[in-house]
């Protein structure tokens, strides 16, 4: 099997410029005709006006790689064909590099996919006709049955050739290259491909668990096969699930935490540090959490999702709420505490190693699935970049294909759906203490006296409101957010806090289930690709965070003030962050 495919040592293709600006021409007979443009002022539908370096037709570019990727595939990459437009490109598989571990050696192994022999017809995938949709099961009530099927696949497919695209190995490796910087963009030799902290995440996700699926189907010859989900947002899943603890079966990995293990419930905020708390306690936290990161948290798609990228753009990171919190959390909670990056699940290049990883992010595209459900405007992107946004992955053909967003964002055409469990979250709305005091905005420094600042220790500061006692009209339209801007810390470090309104510096972290908790920030550790690390301590590109705090102005009855008191709390590595400013802003919750 591995005879089919290119086991090569890649180097870059071309040197150009780190920001390019072209002016699209309409191309007859696949002839590239581009000319430098002295504005980097792009106009389309969501950006007219906009500065974005870097921004340009896509196709112009591509056609001019010397036949890298055939003119063929770039139709389809948008539904208008040389419309100008910045989608996020597939990755150029041809320089796929080597990633590097925070202390600055080399990850052991090479995150870098077998290479087709030809890489100038990449076709376009297209999705199967779907008789009948599977249902995804829960993994805490999958049967005997269920377990020896789904342990004789994942050990048919460890049993492949490593160099086999369809191998557990190399399935493995995919979130390696596509979140570690081991790709960089088609087109944009200089900016690397990552999914995580943008808009990204969910939809690339959901593709990569569909190969998968439809690959562990294929070897046990049985199309109705579907992932389980480990739903930890319900108390009856918030135990580490059983299937996965059977030391002699191929869904084992001793690469996890052992003190996790039943009957410690997952704490959903963890921190590297286990939650002096009662399991009770522990549950009432998740639950909050999840009302908070579903609900109040992510009214708008920009929420909800991340921050927007665009091809051959260094955006702001922003993740959406999921991506943030539950997801970097249980990652964090699952991994070996005994290994120096928390290998496998605590850190991103080896986090799909561990079969856990799958049920992990089946519940993560599970809430994907829910949220569009919650009310509002509570819907997906219309943004053609989004929608147009490509990656590649091997089918259980061993075909390497490019699929894009828009072709997944309706799981049921791609064949599945989950099975219908309670979800208690939705129900967990913190109700706000009686008689509360309102904190005195006078008996603290205000946000600009504060900020810049590390979290060494608890901050509690003042910050003012653009807008009060807004109607229930205004509310509809735009979000009131918190915003913390211009996050820079060592993105290799576990960091966490958590903010509360109308608190003060003697808060109660350890008990979320109140009205006064408006979210938290989680980082998960990740390298870069060679060369890419610097040994600097911060990360060279900012992040921000915005909590929608709409609805607990209104329950906390701080709707008609115009300051407000804010505490952050440092839950772990708070010395390692840096926040530039904080301040209240208005959303309009566009898709």
């Amino acid at each position: 099997m591995a005879s089919n495919f290119l086991l090569t040592s890649c180097t870059t293709i071309s040197s150009s410029p780190s920001k390019i600006f072209v002016r699209p021409k309409r191309i007859d007979n696949f002839k590239v005709n581009c000319e430098i443009k002295n504005s980097n002022t792009i106009n389309n539908d969501d950006n007219e006006g906009k500065s974005f370096p870097g921004k340009l037709d896509r196709r112009n570019v591509l056609l001019g790689l010397g036949g890298l990727y055939g003119a063929s595939n770039l139709i389809g990459v948008t539904n208008e064909p040389f419309a100008l437009g910045a989608p996020v490109p597939p990755p150029d598989f041809s320089t796929c590099s080597t990633a590097s571990l925070p202390d600055g050696s080399q990850v052991p192994f090479s995150c870098c996919p077998p290479l087709p022999k030809d890489l100038t017809n990449i076709p376009t995938y297209k999705l199967p006709n779907v008789s009948k949709v599977k249902i995804r099961p829960a993994a805490h009530n999958v049967t005997q049955e269920y377990i020896t099927k789904y342990n004789t696949a994942i050990q048919k497919m460890k049993s492949l050739d490593k160099d086999d695209p369809l191998s557990f190995i190399q399935q493995a490796n995919i979130h390696c290259a596509y979140c570690n910087s081991g790709y960089k963009e088609l087109g944009f030799p200089g900016v690397p491909l990552q999914v995580h902290f943008s808009w990204l995440f969910f939809p690339f996700h959901r593709w990569y668990l569909y190969f998968f699926e439809r690959i562990l189907g294929s070897l046990i010859g049985d199309d109705t096969f579907a992932l389980p989900f480990w739903n930890y947002d319900s108390q009856v899943g918030m135990q580490f699930p059983s299937l996965y603890n059977d030391v002699n079966s191929s869904l084992y990995d001793p690469n996890r935490n052992q003190n996790h293990f039943p009957p410690n419930v997952i704490d959903l905020g963890f921190t590297t540090i286990d939650l002096d708390a009662s399991d009770q306690q522990k549950i009432n936290n998740n639950l909050t959490m999840m009302y908070r990161q579903m609900l109040t948290n992510a009214p708008c798609p920009q929420l909800f999702f991340g921050n927007p990228i665009r091809g051959g753009e260094q955006p702001i990171r922003g993740m959406g709420t999921i991506e943030n919190v539950p997801h970097n959390s249980v990652h964090r909670w699952v991994g070996n505490p005994n290994n120096k990056f928390r290998e496998n699940m605590g850190t991103f290049y080896s986090a799909a190693r561990d079969p856990i990883f799958y049920a992990h992010h089946a519940n993560v595209d599970r809430m994907w699935t829910i949220w569009k459900t919650l009310g509002g405007n509570r819907r997906d992107f219309n943004d053609r970049d989004w929608l147009d946004s490509a990656f590649l992955f091997y089918d259980e053909n061993r075909t390497l294909v490019k699929v894009t967003v828009q072709d997944c964002i309706n799981n049921e055409k791609l064949g599945y759906k989950y099975e219908n469990v309670p979800i208690p979250w939705k129900n967990y709305k913190p109700v706000p203490r009686k008689q509360k005091l309102k904190k005195n905005p006078k008996n603290v420094k205000p946000s600009t006296e504060i900020f810049p600042s590390t979290l060494k220790k608890t901050l509690s500061f003042s910050i003012k409101r653009p807008k009060i006692s807004r109607t229930q009209q205004d509310k509809d339209i735009e979000e009131e957010l918190l915003v913390f801007n211009n996050m820079t810390f060592d993105e290799n470090e576990y960091i966490r806090f958590d903010v509360f309104i109308n608190e003060d510096e003697g808060v109660k972290s350890k008990v979320l289930d109140r009205t006064e908790y408006v979210g938290s920030f989680a980082n998960l550790p990740h390298v870069h690709a060679a060369g890419n690390n610097t040994g600097s301590s911060s990360s060279g590109t900012p992040a921000v965070m915005s909590l929608a705090i709409s609805e607990i102005l209104e329950d906390l009855g701080l709707e008609d003030e115009e300051e407000i008191v804010v505490v952050v709390v440092p839950k772990f590595g708070g010395k390692e962050i840096t926040i530039a400013s904080v301040e209240i802003d208005t959303l309009a919750c566009a898709n």
